[in-house]
């Protein structure tokens, strides 16, 4: 009997697991966690945007969440233009913006974040693995 009741607890235990491990991007994403960082600096006198990284959207059905702060005293533009984004963020200000999946281009994996009121400002590259 007691084999049988450890195997049942071994069995749930790994189900529940297995649910965490799969809802973990919902789940992040409900606690206002970002799947990519991104913050306007200033680099040996150049504005840049800093962060990206990598981010797995494989059977992912929830959207894309960025965390963009900017704080610089002028505003700058935030721009992906393989995943149909455009904002501007002011002076001191932290913005969440949430992609959906289907605006972003399938046939690209290394989006470029950039600034669109600033051309020579320096870009930012977000990857995404499918």
């Amino acid at each position: 009997m007691t084999d049988t009741r450890s195997t049942f607890r071994w069995t749930i235990l790994t189900f529940v697991l297995a649910l965490l491990v799969a809802g973990g991007a919902a789940l992040a994403a409900e606690m206002g966690q970002a799947d990519a960082e991104f913050t306007t600096a200033e680099v040996e006198g150049s504005k840049v945007w800093k962060g990206g990284g990598t981010t797995d959207l494989k059977g992912r059905s929830t959207p894309l969440t960025l965390k963009v702060s900017n704080p610089l005293a002028a505003e700058h533009g935030f721009a992906i233009d393989t995943m149909k984004v455009k904002d501007v963020i002011k002076p001191g200000e932290t913005k969440t913006i949430s992609v959906p999946l289907d605006a972003i281009d399938p046939a690209v994996s290394e989006h470029r974040v950039y600034c669109q009121l600033h051309p020579k400002h320096v870009a930012a590259t977000l990857k995404v693995t499918k």
